[in-house]
């Protein structure tokens, strides 16, 4: 593929997907960038559409200041942002119902083949820093779709994938009596909607792309496809302070049992490949998640009646079903939670700790913690 101007394709990619993937609003992929394109845009590039770029500041501002005390953050995407987000772009094209023409079958695939090769020459974050800045460009990844549009009249039908239907068609809607229903493909339904390209390809390439935005990863730790699994990637990133910190106040914002399930899928994983290292910062940050918790029941007024005239006892933390994914999670969290608290003090005051042990006591003396300590024995 020929390689462009680097600022005309800085202009292009920010102009028609980057900016509205972060800002929200029509998005219009185009001819695809290829890897050199890809890595070519480099440092420092700015778009001239300076609009666009400060309502996405103020976004990416906004998301960031949800798991960090920033203010302030680099306007322009870093070199390895440019290229990440040409690859997403070439991901989304790869779809397009355009390339199941014949004698072009296997273009997806190339395609597929070449975002992979690219990916591969983007380093992972190299903080916590660029982890963030990278979240907070690509965090909306998974609500990218595109609108389908099933157009039927009194002649006929016809489904548009991705286009908007001709004006002749849609005209005189009561008199040729015209019905549309419009349909939205999320990013991991493009595939099975008109798309030559395999399911099974596409989601390996979206992991590998995952690997580069592990606090995205992190943050999307619910979604259905593809399913959350430890990486390198992002075990790097929760194993700092800092980035624990912040992948549990991402966590924090999601639905908690979804987030306790997949984590607790994820683990099972690790134990399972007898993944040692990687296990024990899966643990920290479900210990850190189990402190969370019950800090919150006994700072946020849940407890239970002691009966008549007796003092409220804190709620302690509920297991549910025992062979559930989500109780391995918080069996798990509370049984390091409780250790770490029995070997560390964590800071608290000797009531505080007896109460913190009382309402972690019932998950981490739970089947499914015993399980746990089985397996780390």
């Amino acid at each position: 593929m020929a390689k462009d101007d680097p600022q005309t394709l800085c202009e292009r990619l920010f102009t028609s997907f980057l900016g509205p993937l972060v800002v929200g609003g029509p998005m219009v992929p185009g001819k695809l960038f290829g890897g050199k394109n890809a890595l070519a845009i480099g440092d420092h590039r700015q778009p001239s559409d300076v609009d666009l770029l400060s309502r996405c500041e103020l976004a990416r501002v906004r998301i960031a200041r949800r798991l960090a005390p920033i203010d302030t953050l680099d306007p322009a995407p870093s070199g390895d942002e440019w290229a990440l987000a040409a690859c997403l772009h070439d991901m989304v094209q790869a779809t397009h119902p355009g390339f199941d023409a014949v004698f072009r079958r296997s273009g997806p695939k190339r395609v597929l083949d070449v975002v992979e090769m690219t990916l591969a020459q983007v380093p992972p974050p190299v903080n916590v820093g660029a982890a963030l800045s990278r979240h907070t460009w690509f965090s909306r990844m998974f609500d990218l779709a595109r609108t389908d549009v099933d157009l039927r009249w009194w002649t006929g039908s016809e489904t548009f994938l991705g286009t908007e239907p001709p004006k002749r068609l849609t005209a005189w809607p009561e008199l040729r009596r015209v019905t549309e229903t419009r349909t939205p493909r999320p990013l991991m339904e493009l595939p099975t909607s008109g798309s030559a390209v395999p399911l099974t390809r596409f989601t390996a390439v979206t992991e590998a792309f995952l690997k580069k935005v592990p606090l995205t990863d992190l943050a999307t730790v619910t979604r259905a496809a593809p399913a959350f699994a430890w990486t390198h990637e992002n075990l790097s990133l929760a194993a700092t302070h800092a980035g624990r910190t912040i992948v549990s106040r991402a966590l924090a914002q999601l639905p908690q049992r979804a987030v306790d399930a997949a984590l607790g899928r994820a683990t099972r994983q690790l134990f399972a490949t007898k993944a040692v290292r990687a296990l024990f910062v899966a643990v920290d940050l479900l210990r850190d998640r189990a402190l969370m918790a019950a800090s919150a029941r006994l700072t946020g007024g849940a407890a239970r009646s002691g009966g008549p005239g007796a003092p409220g006892e804190p709620e302690p933390l509920a297991i549910g079903g025992e062979q559930t994914d989500a109780a391995f999670a918080i069996g798990a969290g509370a049984l390091a939670a409780s250790h770490w608290i029995a070997q560390t003090g964590g800071g608290f005051n000797e009531a505080e700790r007896r109460a913190m042990l009382l309402v972690l006591a019932p998950a981490a003396e739970s089947r499914a913690a015993r399980d746990v300590k089985a397996l780390l024995g």
